[in-house]
């Protein structure tokens, strides 16, 4: 049918701008508007990529050599633990990799990325609205849809052929058709601010006061993304190009509750700060006014995402949890797959059975994806021991799996979403056993009193590197083992006194912003 156009995308960030760019390569002449509500771009939980996150910018996009230049190259994932009775940086359990990673991912200014990306998706012949704000939309299937759009210029409706929905947790059409619900099994909250001066893990200062520490890995560590952990919650320190840093907190409202009272960055930094390695980044840490954000409830999903003549795609359908930074692997898979879909479909192909396909794919992925990494995993993200089983196995089944997929062939495998089919399943039902277990082991460890045992004073540094490839296997094995001795030395332990439950901390405030 004639339409005004082919693609309408709701939502011009990366997603929607990504989208665009895919669309407008495999089919020049389509006719894509984007509608973008916002003058300019914010910034949000996903300032850091996972490797699958980074293949989709570099090998999927082509935006490698502007990521070296405006981004900075993110150095992993590392994590630090810690006892109450402990207030030593140098004594605090560290869990990470002693070398530089080997595949490209990012720390990301999003406010910086989505605004280049929209701009590429400009010159490459989409229509940009923007702000612009959709309203009375009505899907009636392919090659009748009707919006109307409304700008600072008026309002038109407009028909067409697909409208894709990258509103990200604004979720337009699930919200609309009532498909949106929040993830209750998983009741975490969030808030985060960028600050300025926060300190540097590899200064001089830190390598005099610990010289132990700083000899004990030789990769930098403040490029990485550093994860502050307590029981029930975790802090993210994440730097940006420029010198402001993204942190932020997650926690788990049945076992963590953080202050209550004064300013998000006054919280922030006072759970941070109860930690002796917050305490040393956050002693001059000044907060960057007017950009504090606070999620009540952090994960959610759409229970239908593609039907007939429209599609979600990224946070639009669906969040988890940002503790690995896979929201911009979901960017990727759900973009891809989506605008193969759309693309044939606008070259006349049936695309009916693969629209029901990627349904029933998606919906597989994400409760095993999620079954798999967070279901209860705050039952034991602040133990050392624990975690450091998690991490090698989480990361290498990552590795031996999804990005060894996307490395080998992404052009085939982006739109295969993680832990679809029989071996996924396979992979997926693994992991959940032992995600299970290792939260149960945290549930008995906090009963015994004996939360976090090896917290201080032990330290978690692997030398070998993840890579796709079945070499990474002995990384999986050693997180076996280490797995296996957690459950013997909770099923030998003795019970001891219950330690006092976590209470709100007091509020440290911070130096007025600048």
């Amino acid at each position: 049918m004639q339409t005004d156009y082919d693609v309408v995308m709701i939502g011009g960030a990366l997603a929607g701008a990504g989208m665009g760019i895919l669309l407008k390569r495999e089919w020049p002449e389509a006719k894509i508007l984007i509608v973008e509500r916002s003058d300019s771009f914010s910034f949000k939980v996903g300032e850091s990529t996972s490797e699958v996150g980074g293949a989709f910018l570099t090998r999927v996009l082509g935006l490698g050599a502007w990521l070296s230049r405006e981004q900075i190259a993110k150095n992993g994932l590392r994590f630090w633990f810690n006892r109450p009775e402990n207030t030593c940086a140098g004594r605090c359990a560290e869990l990470g990799p002693k070398l530089q990673v080997r595949l490209p991912a990012y720390q990301l200014d999003r406010s910086k990325l989505d605004t280049h990306v929209l701009g590429l998706a400009a010159g490459d012949g989409c229509e940009v609205v923007r702000p612009g704000v959709v309203r009375d939309l009505h899907l009636g299937g392919r090659g009748r849809n009707r919006l109307t759009v409304s700008s600072a210029g008026g309002s038109r409706t407009v028909t067409a052929k697909w409208v894709i929905d990258a509103s990200g947790r604004s979720a337009v059409i699930a919200r609309q058709r009532g498909t949106l619900e929040n993830l209750e099994e998983h009741p975490t909250s969030s808030m985060w601010c960028r600050f300025r001066h926060v300190g540097d893990l590899d200064s001089h200062e830190m390598a005099e006061l610990y010289p132990e520490m700083s000899r004990r890995v030789w990769s930098q560590r403040s490029t990485a993304t550093n994860h502050l952990t307590g029981d029930g919650w975790w802090a993210w320190v994440i730097p940006l190009q420029g010198g402001e840093v993204s942190v932020g907190l997650t926690w788990d409202r049945r076992i963590f509750a953080p202050p209550a009272e004064g300013s998000i960055p006054d919280r922030l930094a006072s759970v941070l700060r109860s930690h002796p390695i917050g305490r040393y980044l956050m002693r001059e840490a000044v907060a960057v006014e007017k950009d504090a954000h606070y999620y009540g409830a952090v994960a959610y999903r759409n229970t239908q995402v593609i039907g007939d003549g429209w599609a979600t795609v990224a946070d639009a359908s669906g969040f988890m949890d940002p503790l690995y930074s896979h929201g911009l692997d979901f960017v990727g898979n759900t973009v891809w797959a989506v605008h193969r879909i759309v693309a044939d479909s606008l070259r006349g192909d049936d695309v009916q059975e693969r629209v029901a396909a990627y349904e029933l794919n998606y919906r597989q992925s994400f409760q095993r994806w999620f079954s798999s990494l967070y279901l209860d995993k705050y039952h034991y993200i602040g133990d050392a021991e624990l975690m450091n089983a998690a991490v090698l196995m989480d990361v290498g089944c990552y590795f031996i799996g999804p990005v060894k997929m996307v490395m080998d062939d992404h052009y085939k495998n982006l739109a295969s979403l993680p832990y679809g089919g029989p071996v996924g399943a396979a992979f997926g039902q693994f992991m959940s056993c032992y995600n299970r277990r290792l939260a149960y082991l945290g549930r008995k460890r906090r009963e015994q009193g004996n939360f976090g045992p090896k917290n201080v004073d032990h330290h978690f540094i692997f030398s070998d590197s993840f890579l796709p490839s079945y070499a990474v296997r002995k990384l999986i094995f050693r997180g076996m083992r280490a797995w296996l001795k957690a459950e013997v030395s909770v099923l030998w332990g003795r019970r001891k006194r219950q330690t006092r439950p976590q209470t709100a901390l007091e509020i440290t405030p911070l130096a007025p912003a600048s």
